[in-house]
């Protein structure tokens, strides 16, 4: 069993990723009570995240999880990494040669946790043609409204419209959730490219992974909402056509 875990949205499109590639008995723990991860402490993270993988273990006896959120991969990815040594790790976190490669200006969009913990982002910002933005909340807005984005246009053109982001021509997408909102970023920065990894992941879970006839999915939340259970699952079905 594999298990993927983040706060909200933003995991299952990494799982989504990863089936379409992948064909394995699959579950996906919600923390939705403890949403969002991107204004705690590394402490806190931990502590949340360690009683998650302890549930996804003992319940449904994972032997791989995929930390399909760059804001915990960025901030405990490592320390998990040493407690659970009979667990394959696989953190979601981008190539840094290939953001090299990347047009420029290039503007990382992600959490303020990633950005904080992300050494590379930190030195890259410090250089002419890369900035960085996070926008408080953001993850959480994008959950509660899943069925329409559109209500986030306001928030989203009052930053991206700022001039100090001028002429940006990549955007990388430093959280999970964000590849939500592709359209709507690019209905307000026409023309710009957005660099993703999920398909990173899923090539490294390739590589781990024992291959099935067919996949098989599980849904839990960490705080039970029937409407949010439905919407996640309709969510993932319908990205998997």
């Amino acid at each position: 069993m594999i298990g993927f875990l983040d706060s909200g949205i933003g995991g299952l499109n990494v799982l989504i990723s990863c089936a379409k590639v992948v064909r394995a008995d699959y579950v996906f723990l919600c923390d939705n009570k403890f949403a969002p991860y991107g204004n705690k402490s590394k402490k806190r993270l931990l502590k949340i995240t360690e009683s998650n993988i302890d549930y996804l273990i003992k319940h449904y006896n994972i032997d791989t999880l995929v930390v399909a959120c760059n804001t915990l991969s960025y901030t405990i990815g490592d320390k998990l990494k040493e407690k659970y040594k009979n667990l394959k790790i696989i953190l979601t976190k981008f190539n840094c040669k290939k953001i090299n490669e990347l047009k420029k200006p290039v503007l990382f969009f992600a959490t303020k946790n990633t950005i904080k913990n992300n050494k590379y982002i930190k030195n890259k910002i410090k250089k002419n043609g890369y900035n960085a933005l996070y926008i408080r909340g953001l993850a959480k807005k994008i959950d509660k409204n899943l069925n329409n984005l559109n209500k986030l246009n306001k928030i989203l053109k009052k930053h991206f419209l700022n001039k100090k982001y001028a002429g940006t021509k990549t955007i990388v997408l430093g959280c999970t959730h964000f590849k939500t909102i592709k359209n709507n970023i690019q209905n307000i920065l026409p023309g710009v490219s957005f660099f993703e990894y999920e398909q990173d992941v899923a090539n490294k879970l390739k590589q781990v992974a024992k291959p099935k006839k067919f996949s098989t999915f599980n849904i839990v939340l960490t705080s039970f909402d029937y409407a949010k259970y439905l919407q996640l699952k309709n969510y993932l079905y319908n990205n998997l056509k």
